[in-house]
């Protein structure tokens, strides 16, 4: 992690290349068969609650719900317009498009994510679906229930940066992150990367969408866990993606993979913690405000780490006894 653990120091991958299992396995991945429904939660070697393979929720009706989400994923790709910019990224090669209230890249003040004026009613349009709501509130629920202590912190951050900037909104209502990413397809697998910009102690919730055989391809891949694990269209799962290097497996040419990931963008944690201002702002009109705000930071990574929950004392931090 950076300097205060705002963001994450940027991963370089040398190659633009899709990961083939077999390489994978030759190299000592397990790969992990996961049916896609069944909630599990991920430790590392401390025994701390880094991921969940959150699945779906105990709802018959749920294969309804993922199917209405792709017709609306397709209805917005047809209402978008993509710049080669949106389609040719270090992630990979298909379209994508962000909507929501980040803070990075040379902004010098948080705002909603620019897209041209079509593409941002498309967007709202799609966030604004009952399914795609259904689908981001189950994500929501599951950040909260596995990470509490994480839920809270951004609920409480992003809280006082809404109430001070009233034009911001989130693109969900059914849920607390700030943003979200739609990777339209029809070929949406990541080459190796991390999300370095992200609040590197938040998870991202990823939700695969559209037709493809999950016993394929399609596989997420946790480089530094050395896990390759089946991700199934409809399932979620959630990590923290500026800490871990992740992709995917390719899909096969006749088939289709789509995905949305809701995220917050670590700035938007730095935006708060200056008081509503950059770092530069608060160096130049307050100077104390500033020295307390240097003399934080050597501690933030021992704090941000004290966010990840054990499952001993999960109930515990869902019940809020601990910060």
């Amino acid at each position: 992690m950076a300097k205060g653990c705002f963001v994450a120091v940027r991963h370089r991958v040398g190659s633009r290349r899709l990961s083939q299992l077999d390489a994978l396995r030759a190299q000592g991945f397990t790969v992990y068969d996961w049916d896609g429904v069944t909630t599990q939660a991920i430790l590392d070697g401390a025994d701390r609650i880094v991921g969940v393979l959150a699945g779906r929720p105990e709802d018959p009706a749920w294969d309804g719900v993922v199917h209405e989400a792709n017709i609306a994923m397709h209805r917005a790709r047809r209402r978008c317009r993509f710049r080669r910019p949106d389609v040719v990224h270090r992630r990979g090669s298909y379209p994508t498009l962000a909507h929501g209230v980040s803070f990075g890249g040379g902004q010098r003040a948080p705002r909603g994510l620019k897209n041209s004026a079509g593409n941002a009613s498309a967007l709202s349009d799609l966030c604004a679906d009952p399914a795609m709501r259904r689908i981001a509130g189950f994500g929501n629920h599951i950040l909260a229930t596995y990470a509490p202590k994480i839920y809270r912190h951004m609920n409480a951050e992003l809280g006082k940066l809404l109430r001070d900037n009233p034009d911001l909104t989130r693109p969900f209502n059914t849920s607390m992150y700030p943003a979200a990413s739609f990777n339209f397809g029809p070929n949406s697998v990541c080459f190796e990367h991390t999300d370095s910009l992200n609040d590197p102690c938040n998870w991202i919730h990823i939700t695969a969408l559209g037709t493809f055989n999950p016993d394929k391809g399609g596989h997420l891949i946790l480089y530094d866990l050395r896990l390759v694990i089946r991700f199934p269209p409809g399932s979620s799962i959630l990590f923290p993606s500026a800490l871990l290097r992740h992709g995917n497996l390719a899909v096969a040419g006749h088939e289709h993979r789509m995905s949305f990931t809701q995220y917050c963008a670590g700035g938007l944690m730095r935006w708060v913690a200056c008081g509503g201002q950059t770092v530069g702002s608060l160096k130049k009109n307050d100077p104390a405000g500033y020295a307390a705000y240097q003399a934080s930071l050597p501690k933030r990574a021992e704090e941000c780490m004290a966010r990840f929950s054990m499952p001993a004392s999960l109930l515990q931090d869902i019940r809020g006894g601990s910060n």
